[in-house]
């Protein structure tokens, strides 16, 4: 994988927004794999389709990238707030591409894959104010992804720090979350929401009480559900069964969560 960006793509761009956006997709179409299948290489989708950027032309799957030489913090800028929701609830969110380029480089720092089936109207984010009603789009509404509320296993690194992982590791990480394709969304959102509460005890064996401790934080979450213990031994059942936490003894689990190696680009 060769993550130079080709230069003299920016030429006649002032805007830094535009050259980022030029340059990166180019990147992607001639360099980045698909991290669901053995497919080599991502479809660019025609200008101005809303949603995506990328398909996959050997598995469907989509892709919508986000680029920029600042690092991502928590939230990422996205579209129309009740449109995102509607995508979540119908199942047609596409995967989230965040890409960080060095600028003076003009190179892939990092990258990140969020796999879709992990990305659950909790972490949509509306913005504090819509367009006003002079603007074109009056009432346009925006919002924000917040990805800290997106749980850190899927949200698969193909380059960290300059270096690609192996793209066997990436899809092994990647298809760990296969089995959510059958959910509803409502059902996706839940195991979500509880396997981030789970990554965010900080031993990685710990006790039912420790997922207890987060009670609260799942109630704001699904106001609609008043059994929120129920629901989390319930998920906690979901993540033993996939393989993504071990159930040690009545009780007590273990965090066996995917971790990705920074070793060059090649298939194993």
């Amino acid at each position: 994988m060769d993550l130079a960006f080709d230069r003299t793509l920016a030429e006649g761009y002032r805007s830094q927004s535009q050259v980022a956006r030029v340059l990166s997709q180019d990147w992607v179409k001639r360099q980045l794999y698909c991290p669901s299948c053995r497919a080599t290489d991502l479809v660019p989708t025609p200008q101005n389709t809303k949603s995506r950027d990328f398909n996959c032309g050997a598995c469907s799957e989509p892709y919508e990238l986000k680029s920029g030489s600042i690092p991502f913090r928590s939230r990422v800028l996205n579209g129309e707030y009740y449109t995102m929701l509607a995508t979540i609830r119908e199942s047609k969110t596409p995967n989230l591409l965040l890409l960080e380029y060095d600028r003076p480089a003009y190179s892939v720092r990092n990258l990140t894959a969020i796999h879709r089936n992990l990305l659950s109207t909790s972490a949509i984010v509306a913005r504090k104010t819509s367009l006003s009603t002079f603007a074109k789009r009056s009432g346009w509404l925006g919002c924000y992804i917040d990805i800290s509320q997106v749980p850190a296993a899927g949200r698969v690194q193909l380059v960290r720090a300059g270096i690609p992982s192996r793209p066997s590791e990436v899809r092994a990480a990647w298809h760990a979350f296969d089995f959510m394709e059958v959910m509803s969304p409502k059902r996706r959102g839940w195991l979500a929401d509880v396997l981030s509460c789970v990554e965010a005890i900080p031993e990685s064996t710990f006790a039912l009480r420790g997922a207890y401790q987060f009670e609260a934080r799942l109630g704001e979450l699904h106001p609609q559900n008043r059994n929120i213990r129920p629901k989390i031994r319930q998920q906690l059942q979901i993540l033993v069964r996939e393989g993504l936490i071990e159930r040690l003894e009545p009780g007590v689990y273990r965090r066996v969560l995917p971790r990705l190696s920074p070793k060059p680009g090649v298939e194993s």
